[in-house]
């Protein structure tokens, strides 16, 4: 079995097992939605990427419009805009964004190369992200602009091109920064809140609570875990955001680390992938796999404190029907490119 797959199956599992430790009542929609995973990943493990890459422009511009509707149409907590309701399950068009980035920015350095002026890619990416940023969804936004820079860097775009540019960006939204963080404070409480929980001051309003209940149900877990029928402590979003902790306190810190060592393979074999794999599809294996293994470093960051409290679901892992979907979407395009790599040694060494 490739270890991509069995990386996200196990990931899966310990999904499952969050899920019932930290919201038993959610088991049952949980797994409609594993389900749904697994029939995206083997969808995308049947999809041909050369195919997805000649056309990754209008999937883009396709995803873009998707971002300005849900602006309009969409809903959410609070009064922000996040997400169609679809019934069963709630689609975030900002987590198909991630993949449709990759496949566009790895498609237009594939066919002009990296010394190519990159100012429409880059007004692609900033648009990607300023519809992400007004929903509002400012963690989601600044990882985007991550993943779409380190790409650039990656691929071999010179520093002061990108530099010049990042600035330019800078310059626009700095006039608006003020008004932002003044509609939206959520932002601005969560880096305060995470400020207290470094000062050791943390009240259960305050998001560092979050923090300082999953390390709390953390080191309850033990080195073998409670079990999916131990109680776990008072947690807000223990199915979701701070899942890595009730996977922890359900199967301990063993577990916790069996997870890290997942996240560890599916690394190291995308990385594999990016490196025997030429040009654009070398570069999708790179980004697949950025998103998937930073995104979920980002999130145990979180969770154990390194971090401020953001929001970004553990791929593969947390409750969240969107991300589950795109994950599993972005490990069958990796099996999709394994079979190609593959191919094309098989053919190296027939010839």
């Amino acid at each position: 079995m490739d270890p991509i797959l069995l990386s996200g199956l196990l990931l899966l599992t310990f999904g499952l097992l969050g899920v019932e430790v930290a919201e038993p009542g959610l088991l049952e929609e949980h797994l409609l939605r594993v389900g749904l995973a697994l029939l995206a990943l083997l969808g995308g493990s049947l999809l041909s990427v050369r195919f997805l890459l000649r056309h990754a422009l209008w999937l883009l511009l396709g995803n873009l419009f998707l971002l300005a509707l849900v602006l309009l149409v969409g809903s959410g907590p609070y009064g922000v805009r996040r997400w169609f309701d679809l019934g069963p399950l709630a689609f975030q068009p900002s987590e198909l964004a991630k993949v449709s980035l990759v496949l566009y920015l790895a498609s237009f350095v594939g066919r002009r190369g990296e010394d190519y002026p990159i100012l429409g890619p880059a007004l692609l990416v900033g648009g990607t992200v300023g519809l992400v940023l007004v929903e509002p969804d400012f963690a989601t936004a600044v990882f985007l602009f991550l993943l779409g820079a380190s790409l650039f860097v990656l691929a071999g775009v010179p520093w002061r091109r990108l530099l010049a540019i990042g600035l330019a960006g800078l310059l626009v939204l700095a006039p608006f920064s003020g008004a932002y963080f003044n509609r939206f404070r959520y932002v601005s409480e969560r880096f305060s809140g995470f400020l207290g929980y470094l000062r050791g001051e943390a009240r259960p309003e305050e998001t560092a609570y979050q923090v300082l209940q999953a390390q709390k149900a953390i080191l309850l877990g033990g080195p073998l875990g409670q079990g999916p029928g131990g109680s776990l402590p008072h947690l807000p979003e223990a199915h979701n955001d701070m899942v890595f902790a009730s996977v922890v306190f359900a199967t301990g810190w063993l577990g916790g680390l069996v997870v890290l060592f997942l996240y560890g393979l599916l690394f190291l074999r995308g990385l594999n992938l990016a490196l025997r794999l030429q040009g654009a599809e070398g570069l999708v294996a790179l980004g697949l796999t950025l998103y998937l293994t930073f995104q979920a470093a980002l999130n145990i960051g979180v969770t154990l404190g390194f971090l401020p409290v953001t929001g970004i679901p553990l791929p593969l892992v947390s409750y969240g029907g969107s991300s589950l979907l795109v994950s599993g979407l972005a490990l069958g395009l990796l099996l999709s490119l394994a079979r190609e790599a593959g191919r094309k040694e098989a053919k190296r060494w027939s010839s």
